[in-house]
């Protein structure tokens, strides 16, 4: 389990009593504000007992252990730590991100705040390296791009359970003893014990009860993540998507059908194959398992407890940037299967027959310097005369008598 912060701390007084309010991490000795005044969350809580009867077997494996406490006490973190090219966050450092992993690390109840560094040689990596009393995590830049707000929430919880848990230890020890090929091609890849042949007897011997604890403690770290989250279903889609490494991807899976293919193949070989390859137990067991813990009263009580501190201190959720939207459309003022009728050109006078009341336009040209202009109605051959109107005469001054206006012409018909 990650140690208490020391009290001898000369910026925050080992227990915070020098910090703002806002402050919820010391910046120099790491001290982190419980989640309220007393609050104490023990890891058997959340703890997996295969998780811990495997630790137990592995304490008890007297070479392994002194390897394990020099190992990672000397070389363990430094080396580690210098291997990753990752970027370590803060509050003016993916600022978002930390607060994430601070919210996390206070619903775990740890009483210092791991480093956390994001490294893009990672992508879709999470790990948890150091000491029974100095932790640090590392996460892959995949998982910060596909995982946002309570999702990435869960992903932090887990890596804090980790913490919290005592794995840091034991996972700095794995990466040493077994190497990992994914990071560098370099002597820690290949396994430090790799290149020293009087120990390659007990990397053998190691090497079993070593991913035997591995598997189980990925479930502790499931079941810490739920008891952050209080979701299972939230926390069994970032699982699914995690394991199949894309979030966008899960969308267009069908689930039920995955989960009846993993049925099928549940079977001893399939154990065996998770037992002998993998230090990660495969994701339909996880999924059971995690389930189970749905159900655990005690750890659901506890989860419960703590969901109204999350929600009030959980930062507001990140959006993506809002794309320029398009003007709707201007809708059509007719059906569109009607034409629109065409309004008369301006250049035109629409005349009525008196007879069929068929409508005509005249060119103003036609008209333009005549007294009258005979027209012929196209439906039923009826003469309209058109007689162009006198000008309005000039306005009276004010104070003149009225004169008498003459009536209008009109047009008239006549049948020829």
């Amino acid at each position: 389990m990650a140690g208490h912060a020391p009290a001898n701390c000369a910026l925050c007084g080992g227990e915070g009593l020098h910090l703002d309010a806002e402050q919820d991490v010391c910046p120099q000795c790491s001290w982190l504000r419980p989640l309220y005044p007393g609050y104490h969350l023990d890891r058997a809580v959340f703890l997996w007992a295969q998780d811990g009867q495997a630790m137990t077997r592995l304490r008890g494996i007297g070479p392994l252990n002194s390897v394990a406490s020099s190992v990672s006490d000397k070389v363990g973190r430094p080396w580690i730590e210098s291997t990753f090219n990752g970027i370590r966050l803060g509050p003016r450092q993916l600022p978002e991100v930390w607060k994430q992993g601070v919210l996390a690390a206070r619903l775990l109840g740890l009483p210092r705040m791991p480093d956390i560094y994001v490294a893009g040689d990672q992508m879709w990596n999470t790990y948890t390296f150091g000491t029974d009393t100095s932790s640090f995590i590392v996460l892959g830049t995949a998982i910060l791009n596909n995982f946002k707000n309570e999702e990435l929430l869960f992903m932090m919880a887990r890596e804090m359970g980790h913490c919290c848990a005592g794995h840091a230890l034991w996972k700095t020890v794995i990466r040493f003893l077994t190497g990992d090929d994914s990071v560098h091609g370099s002597l820690l890849s290949g396994g430090l014990l790799g290149a020293i042949s009087p120990t390659k007897l007990l990397q053998g011997a190691a090497e079993m009860p070593l991913m035997a604890w591995s598997r189980q403690s990925d479930v502790t770290a499931d079941r810490a993540g739920l008891l952050a989250l209080g979701d299972e279903a939230l926390a069994r889609r970032v699982l699914l998507a995690w394991s199949i490494r894309s979030a966008s991807l899960l969308k267009q899976i069908n689930i039920e059908e995955w989960m009846k293919q993993e049925d099928a193949s549940d079977d001893q070989v399939t154990r065996y194959s998770e037992m002998a390859t993998s230090s990660q137990m495969y994701t339909t067991r996880r999924l059971r398992l995690l389930g189970q813990a749905a159900r655990e009263p005690e750890l659901m009580r506890w989860s419960e407890s703590i969901q109204s501190y999350r929600k009030l201190l959980t930062p507001p959720p990140v959006l993506p940037p809002a794309r320029p939207t398009a003007k709707p459309a201007a809708k059509p003022a007719v059906k569109p299967t009607q034409a629109a009728p065409h309004p008369p050109p301006a250049d035109a006078l629409r005349v009525v027959c008196n007879k069929c009341h068929a409508a005509m336009r005249v060119p103003f040209a036609v008209l333009r310097g005549k007294q009258s202009l005979n027209v012929r109605c196209p439906q039923c051959q009826t003469v309209i005369t058109l007689r162009s109107k006198p000008a309005a005469p000039p306005a009276e001054p004010a104070g003149a008598p009225a004169r008498p206006v003459a009536p209008p012409p009109v047009a008239a018909g006549e049948k020829k």
